[in-house]
């Protein structure tokens, strides 16, 4: 599983027609909003979508001011193996 949370920048009036946009797109969740346009969003795998191609198309959403990638997680990282020469102190 990989996941991402975003911070992208709105006009706060434009909430509604940005949140309906953004859910468009597959493994997108909106999840709150401050007063100046702030809004957190999450991106996780989705069946026959690249999150990459995900991420990019949040960016032309025509609301979308400006994205922040807040925080990334993914399994893959935790279960690829380490390299002999990385796993021994220098």
């Amino acid at each position: 599983m990989n996941i991402v949370s975003l911070v992208l920048r709105i006009h706060p009036e434009t909430r509604a027609e940005a949140e309906a946009a953004l859910t468009a797109f597959p493994g997108v969740e909106c999840h709150g909003m401050s007063d100046d346009g702030k809004l957190v969003v999450t991106v996780e795998d989705a069946e026959g979508a690249a999150m990459s191609d995900t991420l990019i198309a949040l960016h032309r959403v025509p609301q979308v001011l400006a994205a922040t990638l807040a925080y990334e997680h993914s399994d893959a990282m935790l279960s690829a193996p380490v390299p002999a020469s990385q796993s021994q102190a220098t």
